[in-house]
Parts: structure tokens; sequence; C-alpha cells
């Protein structure tokens, strides 16, 4: 397992995919920042227009946007179909690696890739975003439980993509279906809670409340709404996780690799 690993910390390592994803992560959150510097410099030096009000707490909100479910999924289709596809996961099983120790070794990489983008992400937040806007208000609790959940549903992301990608074996097809599936449910949420919101329904707050907060993209949604039972999506991401841990061996065990080569 500690070799498995190694090698595979050492690929991601030397990866220019790894280096890229974060990159992008990095800009696209600093991007956000600059849009709402912008508009509150814009505000603050026009007569007549109504002062912007940003505060760090809320540049943390909004940067639970997504970002990082796609760069999940990205991470996890190349980096394990890339070892279907270069013979490397056929080698592992024939020389007696054993399946079980592949997916976990597999797993861990794609967590740490996941957490790493997370963090960049939250660097613009706590960094940029606490240096111009500041924290004035914020709930230090709010603060810290928002950003231990946003790392849980990291991990909660890997943990799906991986298993996706690990079963897959193509990917085009661990792509297609992991941003297939990040639009879909997150379409699905924005439509419960706009009928919810509508229809002043009961039933339909009741289902959208429940379905966002199984799924790693309705989490998204709900932190970026300002949601704050946090343990509570806590606790369903690291259930994600052990689910992946305790079940994707079993298929992994009887599935045939019709990617190698």
């Amino acid at each position: 397992m500690k070799a498995l690993l190694r090698a595979d910390l050492y690929r991601l390592f030397r990866s220019k995919f790894f280096y890229i994803l974060l990159i992008v992560s990095f800009a696209l959150a600093l991007i956000t920042f600059l849009l709402y510097l912008a508009i509150y410099e814009i505000s603050e030096g026009e007569d007549g227009l109504m002062p912007f009000v940003m505060t760090a707490e809320q540049l943390q909100m909004l940067s639970f946007d997504g970002t990082i479910g796609y760069m999940a999924a990205i991470a996890a289709a190349i980096f394990v179909c890339g070892d279907y596809s270069g013979g490397g996961m056929r080698n592992k099983v024939v020389i007696g690696c054993g399946r079980r120790k592949i997916f976990y070794s597999k797993l861990i990489a794609v967590s740490f890739a996941s957490v790493c983008i997370y963090i960049a992400i939250q660097i613009v937040v706590f960094v940029l975003g606490g240096g111009a806007f500041g924290w004035e208000g914020a709930s230090a609790y709010h603060v810290i439980s928002r950003f231990i959940a946003g790392l849980f549903m990291s991990l909660a992301y890997a943990a799906i993509f991986t298993s996706v990608a690990l079963l897959a074996q193509k990917l085009s097809s661990s792509l297609i279906f992991g941003i297939v599936v990040i639009f879909a449910v997150t379409m699905i949420v924005s439509l419960l809670s706009v009928a919810a919101s509508m229809l002043d329904s009961a039933a339909f707050d009741w289902i959208y409340k429940i379905f966002a907060r199984l799924t790693p993209m309705g989490q998204n949604s709900l932190l970026m709404a300002g949601e704050d039972d946090y343990w509570v999506l806590t606790a369903i991401s690291a259930a994600w996780v052990l689910l992946a841990v305790f079940a994707v061996p079993v298929w992994f065990k009887n599935r045939d690799m019709i990617c190698c080569g």
C-alpha cells in the first residue's frame, strides 16, 4: 500500500494537469474576487449610487459555486483512467498489488488533489478577501465550520468521482458522466428551490432540503445560500467517503479491465 501510494503521489506531482487545475481554480476565484472588488470600488466612488456591501464571509459563501466539483471530476478521470490507458492498472493487478489497495491509493491521491484545489480557492477568500473586505461582524464559528463542511464536501466529490473513474475505466465516459451528473443534480436542486419558494409549498421545501443535503452538488448550493447546519453536511459528506471505501472495492474486485493496453 505504501509503495502504491508513493507511486501515485509521485505521478500526481509530476502531472501537468494537477497544476493546471490548481491554477485555473485559483484564477476563477481571483476573477470573482476582483469583480466584486471592482463593483465595491465603483459604488463607493459614484454619487447617488447605492453603496455595494461585501464582507469576506459573504465571499466565502460565494466560493461554493461548484468549481471544486468539476475540478474533482476532471482530476479523477484523468488520473485514474490514465493508469488504465497506459496499462499501469493491469500491471499492478498482475503483480499482485491487490485491487482494494489500488483503489485506496487512487482515492487518497485524488482526495489530496481535491483538497489542494479547495485550499487554492479558499486562499483567495481568507487572504485577499479578508484583506479587502474584512471580517467585521463575522462569526468565527460559522467561518471555520463552513470551511470544514466545504473540506469534507471536497472529499466526497473525490470519493464519488474516483469510484466512477475506476469503474468506468474510460476517460471520455468518466468525464461525461461526472460533468452531466454535476449539471443535472445542480439543476434539479435549483428547480426544487425555485418551486419551494414560488409555490410556498412545505412539501417542496422539505424535498428540496433533503435532496440538497444528500449530494455534494446540493451542499454547494446550501453553503452558497448561507445554510448553517454545517455538521449535518459534514457527516453526510463523510458518509459518501465511507460508502466508497467499503462498497467500491467489492465492485472493483470482479470488474474486467477492458481498457488496458
